[in-house]
């Protein structure tokens, strides 16, 4: 009988885990989302939902006569549509530029992206959610844009590769990497294929995952022709405010230099 009572109590001890674990990864989205509402104005916060799933998004209108556009801004998958990383500063500043923008809150990251069966339901709602955002700003003028960072940048740039999503007329990455070797060179082999202009920025105290397949990047972008692709590597931390505004600045004369 204790082997069989081992095997249960480990069998129960192992479901117990797991049902934590979903609860923590839900109330840490839920602890972002409360957040927000309480500190936002509520005509900058949208609820939508993809697969009956509720979300928020962010939603800031132009600030000049003219309207460029749609910017879809989309946080790293530990963050959060205000994120203080880069994302709340374009998400407005942007506005004085001629964008509408959009930043969306990221599906919660699974502690680990290693399985293909976890990467694919990842996408998966990764890509349900960018559905919503595009339908969203389908109600504006001009074209769409998409602005994403670390592992949402990179898992959006296998979507579009696959083309499993409606490409953007630019894509900007900010410090894209997948916190897995193998599937950080599938990233770069993912940007060669598809035909999205794109510029790649990082920055020097990214995380080694950032950095590792840079040389890769440019290699496979010039091996397979890709028609637009620049990158970009700068000194600081995401974090500091002067970096920051270096990166408006990189982005804003880009998107003028393909015609943006």
């Amino acid at each position: 009988m204790q082997p069989y009572l081992s095997t249960w109590l480990l069998a129960t001890l192992c479901l117990v885990l797991s049902h934590a674990a979903q609860a923590v990864s839900a109330s840490t989205e839920q602890h972002f989302t409360s957040d927000l509402l309480r500190q936002l104005p509520a005509d900058e916060i949208v609820q939508l939902s993809a697969e009956q799933q509720q979300f928020i998004l962010l939603q800031r209108q132009p600030m000049t006569s003219y309207t460029k556009g749609t910017a879809i801004l989309l946080p790293d998958g530990h963050e959060h549509p205000a994120s203080p990383k880069h994302i709340n500063r374009l998400r407005q500043q942007l506005n004085d530029l001629g964008w509408h923008t959009l930043a969306l809150m990221p599906p919660q990251l699974p502690a680990s992206l290693a399985q293909a069966e976890t990467l694919q339901t990842y996408q998966q709602q990764l890509q349900q959610r960018l559905n919503a955002a595009q339908q969203q700003a389908q109600s504006n003028p001009g074209v769409t844009i998409v602005i994403a960072q670390g592992s949402s940048a990179a898992i959006l740039n296998q979507l579009y590769a696959s083309a499993s999503l409606a490409e953007p007329a630019a894509f900007i990455m900010l410090g894209a990497y997948l916190p897995d070797d193998t599937l950080n060179r599938d990233m770069a082999k993912a940007l060669a294929t598809h035909q999205v202009p794109t510029l790649d920025i990082s920055h020097n105290l990214d995380n080694r995952f950032v950095a590792a397949n840079l040389l890769l990047r440019r290699q496979l972008a010039n091996k397979h022709l890709k028609a637009v692709y620049r990158q970009r590597q700068l000194t600081g931390s995401g974090y500091q405010a002067d970096v920051q505004h270096w990166v408006q600045k990189e982005i804003y004369g880009w998107l003028n230099s393909v015609g943006l």
